[in-house]
């Protein structure tokens, strides 16, 4: 799952959680200007595909790189 508030989505048992940015647009940051938004929405994918290839025995929050 990805999420914006990564706590409340482990409280409530999700296993793998990928934490996004902002509720009203999880997967980037507008604020970053459009190429950094599509670079930073492209590591949340990435995470989130890490997130379903990895073995988790308990809830696991999975963080993307925030591009510089």
């Amino acid at each position: 799952m990805i999420s914006a508030i990564p706590s409340l989505a482990i409280t409530t048992g999700a296993n793998r959680v990928v934490k996004g940015c902002r509720i009203e647009h999880v997967c980037g940051d507008p604020n970053l200007g459009p190429e950094r938004d599509k670079q930073y929405g492209l590591e949340i994918a990435k995470t989130a595909l890490k997130a379903i290839t990895t073995d988790v025995y308990k809830p696991t929050l999975f963080e993307p790189r925030v591009p510089v």
